[in-house]
């Protein structure tokens, strides 16, 4: 129920947070309710009982304070219910429009409905819609049917219309189907092998039905998006096929310039914003890819100044969303503002109870406090070694590379035995090992406890030369980490 609440509270218009506190003004419990939403957003049953009743805490029973706030949750959810009454943000207006309509048919209001259905499809052929247009064909040959029963001919044409949109409607399930293809296989753990076969594979399908359905701009946009945004992922594509990928984003752009008010997978409110949104996110993750760590920022700083253009609007965020964040970020070297995501994503975490199926957020912190190490330190670094331990002891093969992390932050504190105990974790080593021309961190520690400055020098000279004939942005990035590492010792 808290989190109902807080989803309700946050669809409140400006207007309806007034009226809120005007209904409740003789409330002050239910104003510090409302006033304690509006600064922190989610609200426990705890936090609740501590900022409403702490005047009563010392002398009343917990239970007792707990039934109050669930008397008062009560009457927040039921009058915030009232005030959204019809207004939710969950639909766009067509859908919204749509709805209006089929209430009206059922007035028997078949004139007015037949006038302002044909708007409405009007719009949703120009915009492809696919989702709404059946059930709305559906009202516009109802309302024929009652207004014009003698307009055969109408009648007929609708008809068939009904079939186009109906097969179109079923080309777009199978396209969006296509994407949930791709979340499999990394849910599923696939090689890169077989993640490229599958990209290949429905790249090609796709583009063949584009090319039977020109007229219809969505698909085409559906196309280059998963074209660019799954591709922009995988490395070995981005190396290979580089220009292939920048062609799918140009068309992209291209035609949501032309259509500026078509959706692309899902027809949601406020579409477009979202779509620029996880678009520069791909962009970021791309030029990281390709090397150029700055303008891989400058796109994750375009995300923030989005959302700073449009609080009202909830932006969407993945545990992967935020892995991708962060770790252009820190290839960036732009440290400290990997706190500010790992802060969101631990809100992200707990919101969803996903810490322990995902990687949790002070495993990024790590990241940011090995970075900025020595200007900032971590206050408690044993402490953060035991909770990423017992994170790793429970964890699975998707979470080794976080033994490099933990073992890398270990050592740049001082903990050399706790280190090497995560360097030479034999799953992780084997993995390092199996890199050709890699060199592995835990060749650092070896040099640091044999305390010789000169080897260290010679160290990263080799760093260097390595970096020079690698191909893999990964690799590049972790001999890059390891070569700050390194003038830390000296």
């Amino acid at each position: 129920m808290n989190k109902e609440i807080k989803h309700l509270y946050q669809e409140l218009s400006p207007a309806n947070k007034t009226q809120l506190l005007t209904d409740f003004k003789k409330s002050p419990k239910m104003l510090s309710y409302v006033q304690a939403l509006e600064e922190l957003g989610y609200i426990s049953t705890l936090k609740a009982i501590q900022v409403i009743y702490a005047e009563e805490a010392q002398k009343i029973e917990n239970t007792t304070l707990i039934n109050r706030f669930y008397k008062l949750r009560r009457a927040l959810h039921i009058h915030l219910l009232q005030l959204l009454k019809n207004t939710l943000k969950s639909f766009t207006e067509e859908e919204t429009e749509l709805k209006f309509l089929q209430l009206l048919l059922l007035k028997n209001e078949h004139a007015y409905v037949l006038e302002r259905a044909k708007k409405l499809e009007q719009k949703c052929w120009e915009d492809n819609l696919f989702e709404l247009l059946p059930e709305l064909i559906h009202v516009i040959i109802s309302a024929i049917h009652f207004h014009q029963s003698s307009n055969v001919d109408e009648i007929a044409i609708y008809i068939e219309k009904l079939d186009t949109a109906n097969e179109l409607l079923h080309t777009l399930n199978k396209f969006k189907n296509y994407v949930n293809t791709f979340r499999l296989k990394l849910l599923k753990v696939s090689t890169y092998d077989d993640i490229i076969t599958h990209y290949t594979h429905v790249i090609n399908k796709m583009r063949r039905k584009v090319g039977i359905l020109k007229k219809y701009k969505r698909f085409s946009l559906i196309y280059h998006y998963v074209g660019f945004s799954i591709g922009s992922q995988i490395q070995t594509l981005v190396q290979k096929t580089g220009n292939v990928l920048t062609r799918h984003l140009n068309q992209l752009e291209k035609i949501l310039s032309e259509y500026p008010d078509m959706p692309i997978i899902s027809n949601i409110p406020n579409h477009r914003l979202r779509t620029v949104d996880i678009l520069q996110l791909k962009q970021a993750v791309y030029w990281y890819q390709k090397g150029n760590l700055k303008k891989s920022y400058q796109c994750i700083l375009k995300t923030e100044q989005l959302a700073q253009e449009n609080k009202t609007l909830y932006i969407t965020r993945s545990g992967n969303d935020f892995h991708n964040i962060i770790i252009c970020c820190w290839a960036a070297k732009e440290y400290e503002a990997i706190f500010k995501y790992t802060k969101e994503l631990k809100e992200h975490q707990q919101a969803n109870l996903s810490q322990k199926k995902e990687t949790p957020y002070f495993i990024y912190d790590l990241l940011a406090y090995t970075g900025l190490f020595p200007k900032k330190k971590h206050p408690d670094p044993l402490q953060l070694i035991k909770l990423t331990n017992q994170f790793l002891k429970d964890s699975d093969e998707n979470s080794i590379w976080a033994y490099e992390i933990i073992g890398t932050f270990a050592m740049v504190y001082g903990y050399f035995e706790q280190s090497r105990a995560f360097l030479e974790h034999p799953p992780f080593l084997e993995s390092h090992q199996s890199i050709p021309n890699n060199i592995a961190t835990i060749e650092l520690l070896d040099l640091l406890e044999s305390n010789d400055k000169y080897k260290l020098h010679e160290f990263i000279l080799r760093i260097r030369k390595t970096k020079k004939v690698s191909k893999s942005r990964s690799q590049i990035s972790h001999l890059n980490e390891l070569e700050m590492l390194t003038k830390l010792f000296l």
